[in-house]
């Protein structure tokens, strides 16, 4: 069963007895953290209105929208989280940046440093690829400044704030991105558009089933706040939905 939604904006894309797949508003955390026990959750809502157990099996930042996995079982939990330590799962990110990358399409391969005062550097792994680029013609904004463009961003590794780390690292930080973007950008959208988010999507997921062995995979169309944004800029949101297909790791290094 599929498009049921559930509390906090937060719907069911895909259910069966084994797992669910959940399409995550951004600003609603995954599950429960030390800094803030009472606030709302997925793990929460869904173990609430079931009225059973669920696994958490992977993560989205707080303040990233998009598809996101939950097991039924610790059984199918761990066959999962194994299809995602092995990078057999396909992730696509969809991302609103300020500026246009060059070259319009590559990998990035660049550690990333740890983090919660750990030592050390840890690997990760970015294709990327240009979708389409645009303008703000803002008063506010010189011509410089008014370029944003629309990344598909593959996380062949998925460390923490991987996107927006390998994104401001090519130039172009996501738009709202208030701990490593671009302040001022970011202050001009929110007070023109009056949208204050991360413009950073998990858009595109697709793997295979644990117990049943069918491919699953799923296309997010971009969120509906990001299109007064979008709209501004040139960019017709159902065209960037449908430059997302297909999920063919290979079209990236074309």
């Amino acid at each position: 069963m599929a498009d049921r939604e559930l509390e906090h904006e937060l719907r069911v894309v895909f259910e069966d007895e084994d797992l669910v797949v959940l399409d995550k508003p951004a600003e609603l955390m995954v599950h429960q953290n030390e800094f803030e026990r009472h606030e709302p959750t997925c793990l929460g809502i869904l173990q609430k209105h079931y009225g059973a157990r669920f696994f958490t099996v992977h993560r989205l930042d707080r303040k990233t929208s998009g598809l996101l996995v939950f097991a039924r079982s610790g059984d199918v939990a761990g066959e999962l989280a194994k299809l995602f330590r092995s990078q057999a799962v396909e992730k696509r990110y969809l991302a609103l940046v300020h500026g246009r990358p060059q070259p319009t399409h590559g990998t990035i391969d660049r550690p990333l440093e740890k983090r919660q005062g750990r030592r050390g550097r840890t690997g990760a792994l970015t294709r990327y690829r240009v979708l389409a680029d645009g303008r703000l013609e803002l008063d506010v904004l010189s011509a410089d400044d008014a370029a944003v463009s629309i990344l598909e961003l593959e996380l062949v590794t998925g460390r923490q704030h991987q996107a927006r780390l390998h994104a401001r690292a090519l130039g172009a930080p996501i738009v709202g991105d208030r701990r490593y973007g671009h302040r001022r950008f970011n202050h001009v959208i929110e007070e023109h558009f009056g949208v204050r988010e991360l413009f950073l999507q998990a858009a595109a997921l697709r793997f295979l089933h644990p117990t049943s062995g069918e491919q699953l995979e799923y296309t997010l169309p971009t969120p509906a706040s990001w299109t007064p944004v979008l709209q501004a800029a040139g960019l017709d949101p159902a065209g960037l939905q449908a430059g997302f297909k297909p999920l063919d790791p290979e079209a990236l290094l074309e």
